[in-house]
């Protein structure tokens, strides 16, 4: 059976030495900058067939092989920017610099595209998210959906990796929802939507990989930009400053924001076999956070330090019956954060140092109940990658301990320390290569090896994207490994609906695949994402509950539990394109199937299928003014314990640009004819059943003005110059 091996090698070794190569670097015309993520196909000359195609790079650049010698023709399409075209490219053969011309450039930075790995959503000119934070821009990406609550999902999958500029921070270890509305959206670049990640990247996160990339500036000079934002339900605040001259560059930046408080009626009524349980709940909660951060670069090295600081306030007024009862809960979460970093890369080589460290802290009163939390989540990473031409490899160690007191009075029975330590060794290897002169191939595994307190395990983790011209195939498998839900903390802010942690819980698997089709501004994908030991969040009744001293009388309890096994499988269609010079749009549906085998419940199945459908238009009108609207619909569908609630809800806006486009002033109306969004979610278990109405306030009202400043130079152009296209070289 060894000659199954040695033909395999010597059939890759073939496709090495024979496959030829086109390659290039794609540019804006206008201001010399890369236009990332263009779309390159390669047709026959003397069919017109298409035989290949590529994605450009964040920096332009384009590399396609598997190309038979000859002569090729080249076309070249990106949002916004007019089609190019080169004819009688040879097979091998760098053609340098292709300029790109401009077709709107009002639109020309509202983008969504696309590449074997991942979803490139760029938000300089995004009306409608003009003002709020991550969230609301988070909502307009392809595959993603967010819920009323801030809850994030990619692909119909909950258990996502989010990162900052490429790297993890422990201001997402606490709360999720909070963290991502802590960031302004004025201080966002891009946001990647990464479905398929390969092998170099932490297979933290079975439903994938979402990393915010925050604004920064390349350009020769000093320069900045301010924005601000008041409204009736949010306020924002940043400014940015900028500095480069020659090889050194630099960036400062400070944001704050607070969401102002709002009030959240809410009706929940239980049935059990012996008792009915009705609550009236009134809400009122606020939020706020502020980051600040420098970074800077000087040749091959670079670093940076940010610190971030949020929290919430939440006080419930609860009346209830039978027996008449009232009481109050004070609810208080906070958490800063203080990330750092150094980086130095060669051509070969990127050597990374990473770390985080946060203080997360919750406490609350309900009545002559107080508890309170102090912790400390501090993690370190360090990493060394080698690429050269077709070959990827490196290894990656994270080492992180969280800790936290809990103290409870007057039940002092139930006080603990929680502290969690977890180390995760990787390696991996990843190979690029053509395979039947036809098919691109990136193939690679990877292995982490995880420590934690009273165990340890490992995992084999493999991956392979596949593309020809505009069909792309997948398959990756991936780990999350539960970490805040592990604290066996106790909220008591409800004494009828208590919700703790769960420190048993196993890392879930998921075994993801992705068939996917690109149609000139069009992707349409078919996804089945099976996951193993699946997370799910759990309710269960309980006539008395003991805790310590304290026993607790016809409660519900929610956690985190391993429910079984997943299989959701989704049809996508994301597309994003100029109407006209003056109208663009923007349209995802996603339609998933989610079948659950939940073992809790003694192998109870459950099917569930939900659809999402958003839809942003951008028209420009004269004098430099943008009108824009988004809507989004999200369908109701079945859970394992019931039925969440649909949700509706559209954002209307306007921007007026002046002062030569430097300073730009918004008007934004959310949902202005509807005070809330109701949200009725359904409950029928084997002991019991109920419902749940919340009444969320979402109507707003926010004006924002941003302004530019300081000088930009570009580089002179390189040595093709801007006639290159008009004499494309000959064979």
């Amino acid at each position: 059976m060894k000659i199954v091996p040695i033909l395999a090698v010597l059939l890759l070794g073939w496709v090495f030495a024979f496959s030829q190569k086109i390659k290039g670097t794609i540019l804006n015309r206008e201001n010399q900058q890369p236009v990332a993520y263009a779309t390159i196909i390669v047709t026959d000359p003397a069919t017109g067939k298409t035989v290949n195609g590529a994605v450009a790079n964040e920096q332009g650049a384009f590399e396609i092989n598997g190309l038979h010698k000859g002569s090729w023709n080249l076309a070249i399409d990106f949002i916004g920017f007019t089609r190019q075209e080169v004819k009688g490219v040879s097979a091998s053969q760098d053609i340098g610099i292709i300029y790109m011309t401009a077709t709107s450039k009002s639109l020309q930075e509202v983008v969504v595209t696309s590449r074997a790995d991942k979803i490139v959503y760029n938000v300089a000119t995004d009306v409608t998210s003009q003002g709020g934070v991550a969230t609301d821009i988070l909502k307009k990406v392809p595959q993603v959906t967010v819920d009323i609550d801030g809850n994030v999902e990619l692909q119909g999958n909950a258990n996502i990796r989010f990162l900052i500029n490429g790297k993890p921070s422990s201001m997402f270890g606490n709360n999720l929802a909070d963290a991502l509305a802590a960031i302004p959206a004025s201080q966002i670049k891009s946001i990647e939507a990464i479905t398929s990640p390969g092998a170099k990247y932490d297979a933290q996160g079975t439903g994938g990989i979402i990393n915010i990339i925050l604004k920064d500036n390349t350009a020769q000079g000093m320069n900045g930009n301010v924005a601000l934002s008041a409204g009736t339900r949010l306020e924002n605040g940043s400014v940015n400053l900028n500095m480069r001259k020659d090889k050194f560059g630099a960036n400062v930046f400070f944001s704050g924001n607070e969401q102002l408080a709002s009030r959240t009626p809410s009706t929940r009524i239980r049935y059990t076999k012996d008792t009915k349980l009705e609550q009236e709940t009134v809400t009122d909660f606020s939020r706020k956070a502020y980051q600040t951060g420098l970074g800077f670069d000087y040749g091959n090295l670079s670093g940076g330090i940010t610190y971030a600081f949020f929290g919430n306030h939440s006080i419930a007024s609860t009346s209830q019956q039978p027996g008449d009862i009232y009481f109050t809960s004070d609810t208080r979460n906070r958490t800063g954060t203080v990330d750092w970093n150094l980086a130095y890369h060669t051509k070969a080589w990127s050597f990374l140092y990473s770390a985080s460290a946060g203080n997360p802290y919750t406490s609350f009163v309900q009545e002559a109940t107080h508890s309170w939390t102090p912790g400390t989540d501090v993690q370190h990473n360090f990493s060394a990658d080698y690429s050269h031409k077709w070959l990827d490899a490196g290894a990656k160690v994270t080492l992180r301990h969280f800790n936290n007191t809990a103290t409870y009075l007057p039940d002092t029975t139930q006080n603990y320390v929680f502290d969690y330590r977890m180390n995760i060794y990787a390696a991996y290897l990843s190979a690029k290569f053509t395979l039947f002169d036809v098919l691109d191939v990136v193939a690679g595994a990877r292995y982490e090896y995880t420590t934690v307190l009273g165990g340890e395990y490992g995992e084999l983790l493999p991956s392979v994207n596949i593309t020809h011209g505009p069909w792309k195939m997948a398959f990756t498998r991936r780990i999350e490994r539960p970490d805040k839900e592990l604290n066996p903390f106790v909220n008591y802010s409800d004494p009828y609906n208590i919700t703790t942690g769960n420190p048993h819980l196993k890392p879930e698997i998921g075994n993801n695949f992705e068939l996917g089709y690109s149609w000139k501004n069009i992707y349409m994908a078919f996804s089945e994402r099976i996951n193993t030991n699946d997370l799910k969040t759990y309710t269960a009744y309980y006539p008395t509950y003991q805790i310590g001293d304290s026993l607790y009388k016809d409660v519900t309890v929610t956690y985190r539990a391993n429910i079984g096994e997943e299989y959701n499988t989704g049809l996508i269609v994301t597309t994003s394109r100029p109407l006209t010079s003056h109208l663009n749009v923007k349209a995802n549906l996603m339609v998933f199937n989610r079948h659950v085998v939940n073992h809790v419940d003694n192998g109870n199945r459950t099917d569930g299928i939900n659809w999402r459908f958003n839809m942003n238009l951008s028209y420009t009108l004269p004098a430099d003014l943008v009108a824009e609207a988004f809507g989004e619909y999200r369908s109701a569908f079945n859970s394992i314990q019931g039925r969440a609630p649909q949700s509706i809800n559209y954002t209307l806006a306007c921007r007026k640009l002046f002062w030569h486009k430097n300073a730009s002033i918004g008007i934004t109306a959310t949902n202005p004819f509807n005070q809330y969004i109701r949200q009725l979610t359904t409950y029928s278990t084997a002991n019991y059943s109920g419902t749940y109405l919340r009444l969320v306030p979402y109507r707003s009202f926010g004006v924002s003005m941003t302004y530019k400043f300081g000088k930009l130079q570009f580089k002179k152009e390189k040595e093709h110059g801007e006639d290159y296209l008009n004499n494309p070289p000959t064979i």
